[in-house]
């Protein structure tokens, strides 16, 4: 998609990640989601962004922006799990996540990792397999007392 940056995750980027990942699962989730899974999902409602900072700094993160809107972000950790990949409802559709996904497996060739997994969501699975991820296994994490369905996906480098 033309005009989309992707960059490092910095302390700024807190409140607009956390924004894209709610409206991602309160409104792109309820496509495949019920209503009490995607409350589960998304979590409290009250914004710890201190919390919030330090899960995305643990893993590499990376966001996706638009002129200088965030508008999505991904993340890899040193044994190649990609735990989050979210993009804004407004900007679905239009190669954020594809774009993402480019830079994750760039980062990982070059960190030298054989493979890429994720617990990828009903949403995400598709462009997953369109780029190569096969699924290893169907998974029912319970998230906050309420069972989700994902799926143990892996893609060679």
């Amino acid at each position: 998609m033309n005009g989309v940056r992707v960059r490092d995750y910095t302390e700024a980027d807190a409140a607009p990640t956390l924004k894209v990942f709610r409206d991602a699962v309160m409104v792109t989730g309820a496509q495949r989601y019920t209503a009490d899974q995607v409350a589960a999902w998304a979590g409290p409602p009250e914004d710890n962004l201190p919390a919030w900072h330090a899960a995305r700094s643990a893993p590499a993160t990376i966001v996706a922006v638009i002129d200088d809107t965030v508008v999505g972000f991904s993340d890899l950790d040193e044994q190649g799990y990609i735990d989050m990949l979210f993009v804004s409802p407004e900007f679905g559709r239009r190669g954020v996540a594809s774009r993402l996904l480019d830079e994750i497996e760039t980062r990982g060739r070059t960190a030298g990792l054989d493979a890429l997994t994720v617990s990828a969501s009903l949403l995400l699975r598709p462009l997953l397999e369109r780029r190569g991820f096969v699924v290893e296994k169907q998974l029912a994490p319970e998230v906050n007392s309420v069972m989700l369905v994902s799926f143990a996906m892996r893609k060679g480098l």
